[in-house]
């Protein structure tokens, strides 16, 4: 989907919610969007905030224009337009908002259309089937739906792994002969309530880095090298009481990024 210089910049606000026509977004908020069609960006409360301390506008631009020409972008427009992101703010509507975006992405041959309760961006040269799952409530049963359904592979990369019924999953498709490789955080959030991750899977706990203490701070975990489940969604019992996402994807290109990714933590 490409899109051109003018439309980039005159729909970063729907994004942003700065427009007064899409929920506006805060700016770790912002960053969980777009870690949800695969940037990795972390949100620095103690350090400036956003990457490189630009504004949320100036992020959401940049990215923009790094995702345009990819299905990254129909994946961003159909999360940022997916009624259950307009339930951030019910004074907000969302056909109204698609009205207005519409004329905008009309002038590059594209519109979001409504099918069955839900809108996609419809265009000429877009590839097929391109499908985002992304879900706000429920989180640890979609995830538990995606372990269940492994038939080879799970690898785990998530910072804090406190969960127990996630736990008790993924050593169920061990002992299935699944084969499951789990990176964490090596921190006294995962030694004191975590679990002896050695002990069931190959496991690999990457230290703070750096002068400021760096972390590896990954949400994902790729199933059969084709499906991936990330966003903000932490393994931990806590993250269920927060307002989280996570994004499931099947996508044989995507896992092996995702894949590479792991590979490099575990090197």
């Amino acid at each position: 989907m490409k899109l051109s210089d003018l439309t980039i910049e005159s729909i970063k606000e729907f994004i942003s919610g700065d427009n007064d026509l899409t929920p506006r977004l805060s700016g770790s908020d912002i960053l969980k969007i777009f870690n949800l069609i695969g940037f990795k960006d972390v949100y620095k409360y103690q350090d400036g905030g956003m990457p490189r301390s630009l504004s949320r506008n100036a992020y959401v631009l940049e990215k923009l224009y790094e995702i345009n020409g990819s299905k990254e972008m129909v994946q961003l427009l159909q999360i940022v337009f997916d009624p259950r992101h307009f339930t951030r703010d019910t004074s907000k509507d969302i056909k109204k908002a698609v009205e207005q975006i519409n004329s905008l992405l009309q002038q590059d041959g594209y519109r979001l259309d409504e099918f069955e309760g839900k809108y996609k961006i419809i265009g000429a040269d877009l590839p097929d089937n391109i499908e985002v799952e992304v879900h706000f409530e429920d989180i640890e049963a979609q995830i538990v739906e995606q372990i269940r359904n492994a038939k080879f592979s799970i690898w785990v990369a998530v910072a804090w792994f406190t969960n127990k019924v996630l736990m008790r999953e993924i050593y169920n498709k061990k002992r299935e002969g699944v084969n499951v490789r789990l990176i964490v955080l090596d921190d006294e959030i995962n030694t004191k309530y975590g679990f002896p991750y050695e002990k069931y899977f190959e496991t690999k706990r990457v230290p703070k880095s750096g002068k400021y203490e760096n972390i590896m701070h990954h949400k994902f975990c790729v199933i059969d090298l084709k499906t991936v489940v990330h966003g903000s969604y932490n393994w931990t019992t806590k993250a269920n009481w927060n307002r989280e996402t996570a994004s499931v994807e099947n996508s044989r290109e995507l896992a092996e990024k995702y894949a590479s990714e792991f590979i490099s933590l575990i090197k």
